[in-house]
């Protein structure tokens, strides 16, 4: 049995009011809301939060959602409406201009670590994270469906409500701002990350 059809039968599980099936859909499905959600919004408390709400509409909908269609396109709506609605109430806070603000801390040359000491998978993202928060909201949203959750540029314009060929537009400037922001401490990063080209 392949995931798309173990993940229905859980759905199918859930909807006939096992418990067990619940938890299980619970612990499956969270960290994948809770990493979407961290990719929109760059703060952990904030993600968490608007994770839990997630996961609540995500139950209360679920007899909504059509099995004939893919279920990770769906869920992944509901989470980023959620989010987009958190971003617009804190809009005053300029959580853009605090997080470029990190980003030119980043940047500062500080003597650096030898060049030949490899960077670790994690630190890297932990770069990649901190790095999100330069991008427009538009570009953050596109560039963590596509880039790091793995959607089509079909289902990540369905998500968000816009074209392919938004979708693509805002990737090539997200990919190209990354670049120029991780560049200087990761001169690896521009050469091995996705061609703009990609679309697969």
């Amino acid at each position: 049995m392949d995931d798309d059809s173990s993940q229905l039968e859980l759905i199918r599980a859930v909807l006939s009011g096992n418990s067990a099936a619940w938890g299980e859909f619970y612990r499956s499905e969270h960290p994948k809301v809770y990493r979407l959600c961290y990719g929109f919004l760059v703060d952990a408390a904030e993600a968490e939060d608007v994770a839990q709400d997630a996961m609540l509409q995500i139950v209360d909908r679920l007899e909504t959602f059509d099995q004939n269609r893919k279920f990770d396109t769906w869920r992944n709506t509901v989470a980023a409406n959620l989010c987009r609605d958190r971003l617009r109430r804190k809009a005053s806070r300029h959580r853009a201009e605090e997080g470029a603000a990190e980003i030119a801390a980043l940047r500062r040359p500080t003597g650096g670590p030898d060049p030949a000491e490899q960077v670790s998978q994690s630190e890297i993202m932990e770069l990649l994270q901190s790095s999100l928060a330069s991008l427009t909201p538009r570009e953050r949203e596109v560039f963590v469906l596509r880039d790091l959750e793995g959607a089509t540029s079909s289902e990540a314009a369905h998500v968000l409500e816009v074209s392919e060929g938004t979708v693509r537009s805002l990737l090539c400037l997200a990919r190209r701002r990354l670049r120029s922001i991780l560049g200087p401490r990761l001169p690896e990063y521009a050469g091995s990350h996705h061609s703009e080209d990609n679309d697969s």
